[in-house]
């Protein structure tokens, strides 16, 4: 049996015990966080070395991806990616005039990074990321009960209200008609407040309306209030692209067509589409190598002799992923996905057998750390959040 090196594990003394924090002393938007046994009660200290390290990852990885883009879609080789064809010309627009198609937000999640440790991006969670009301409210309500005069690296409600401000200047109208919808899951309707809270502050109307009540004409986005349908400046989904142009092509294609015709934004634009695959990483590793990013091709061939993981290419969650070496497996609705294979990189682990893997959300700049924990190799969606602050 392979032997742990103790002086591998995270010491004790990083984290601190906060005191319980009753539900109702609790935000709206984290009480039913709260019944979930998922908010972890102590907070994982991180020295300011160590924010820098994953916050300088986080900018050369998205320089990375910048890059990237430019050349896949120039050399127009969005087939690559398994993408369909008649979805490459608006990830090609809105990619070239990203002022007016900005990224609202995504988040890089990076294994390792801690007591010096290797770090690297593993994925960018780019269309449609949660974990907002958690790393917005939770780590400030953490933060607040021990006093760190250091704080901790949480500037994500700011930047999306200055990302939605920017964005605002681009309509015609006083006050835009802001709209979110989901499936209607309660996890994403909570993510879905808090960017309605941002927009609300940067000056907008707005609404929430499940997909399903969501109007989609060739005359823009509609939703109904007071028995009239009201149209939609600036429409935020919580629904993956590549579910509609899989699932659902004649929506995205009318989706095209709106955004085309300058009826409605859409956030996050139809270029995260190509963030969020997978197979997006393999190519990087062909055509930018570099320091920050997992290595990541389309076949196990390519990590001959090396330990790596399997994952599907536009899976969520952590579902349906195998770390190859240690045979370890998670279920999940993505099996049937093409698969790429990553160089293993491990995860943080501290003395009780718990790994971490840090998040670091991105808007205009990193803008936020937060921790997800498990006790497996596989971080899922039975992971707890964990809370930071600055040593």
């Amino acid at each position: 049996m392979e032997q742990e090196n103790l002086s591998d594990l995270m010491e004790d003394n990083r984290f601190q015990e906060i005191k319980k924090i009753r539900k109702k002393d609790m935000p709206v938007q984290l009480q039913w966080f709260a019944d979930e046994d998922y908010l972890f009660e102590e907070v994982l200290g991180l020295h300011t070395s160590e924010i820098s390290k994953f916050t300088f990852i986080a900018q050369e990885a998205y320089s990375v991806f910048e890059k990237a883009t430019d050349k896949i879609i120039q050399d127009r080789n969005l087939h690559l990616l398994d993408i369909p064809q008649f979805f490459h010309g608006i990830i090609e627009k809105t990619w070239n005039h990203r002022k007016k198609h900005p990224l609202l937000y995504g988040r890089f999640d990076i294994n390792g990074g801690i007591d010096e440790r290797n770090a690297k991006v593993i994925e960018f969670n780019a269309d449609t990321c949660t974990t907002l009301p958690e790393t917005i409210l939770w780590q400030k309500l953490q933060l607040e009960q021990i006093k760190s005069p250091m704080g901790q690296l949480n500037k994500l409600e700011r930047n999306l209200e200055i990302t939605l401000s920017d964005l605002k200047k681009n309509i015609p109208y006083e006050k835009p008609y802001f709209l979110a919808s989901s499936f209607g899951h309660k996890e994403d309707r909570l993510n879905c407040d808090m960017i309605l809270n941002a927009a609300y502050k940067a000056g907008y109307d707005v609404f929430y309306t499940d997909l399903e009540k969501v109007t989609f004409s060739d005359e823009g986005i509609f939703f109904e209030i007071g028995g009239e349908f009201q149209p939609v400046d600036v429409w935020f989904k919580m629904i993956p692209w590549d579910w509609m142009f899989n699932e659902e092509p004649e929506l995205a294609k009318l989706l095209i067509e709106i955004i085309e015709k300058d009826l409605a934004i859409i956030l996050n634009p139809p270029y995260t589409a190509v963030w969020q695959n997978k197979l997006f990483l393999n190519y990087i590793t062909q055509h930018f190598p570099n320091n920050f990013i997992a290595e990541t091709y389309d076949s196990p061939a390519f990590l001959a002799g090396k330990d790596y993981v399997e994952k599907p290419v536009y899976g969520r969650m952590g579902e349906n992923v195998r770390i190859a070496h240690r045979n370890i497996q998670s279920e999940g609705d993505f099996a049937g996905q093409k698969k790429i294979y990553q160089r293993y990189y491990p995860l943080d682990k501290d003395r009780e057998n718990y790994y971490y893997q840090a998040g670091v959300f991105y808007t205009f700049q990193p803008s936020a750390i937060n921790f997800r924990a498990e006790n497996r190799e596989i971080i899922t969606n039975n992971c707890e959040f964990v809370s930071h602050y600055i040593i």
